[in-house]
């Protein structure tokens, strides 16, 4: 059944409030389309493949006019952790969940050393 209901979701839309995402006030939402109806969410191909779709969407939707700023750099940043935390959420899929956190636990270590 679960199955079934993640197979019906055809796309989970990517927001962030992050300023830095857009042009825009801060109050407008730049979003992508990340659609993984074609992929097998039980398999970790599938989970790995979704994950780096959503991270690139992130990345898209995040981006920083001028990387030279560090304060818009760090929010940038933030707005990817943001949106790839809200996109993992938005899917349902614990299969999904847990790669996401063993990415985030990853890199906590990394940053750690």
């Amino acid at each position: 059944m679960k199955s079934a209901v993640r197979r019906a979701l055809l796309a989970v839309a990517i927001a962030s409030i992050c300023t830095s995402a857009n042009a825009g006030s801060p109050d407008q939402s730049a979003q992508r389309t990340v659609r993984f109806a074609d992929l097998d969410l039980s398999r970790p191909a599938g989970v790995a493949v979704l994950y780096q779709r959503i991270r690139v969407a992130a990345r898209e939707v995040c981006q920083t006019v001028d990387e030279r700023d560090l304060m818009l750099l760090a929010a940038s940043r933030s707005c990817v952790r943001d949106a790839i935390d809200h996109a993992v959420d938005d899917v349902h899929s614990l299969t999904l969940s847990r790669y996401h956190q063993t990415k985030t636990e990853a890199l906590i270590i990394t940053a750690r050393r």
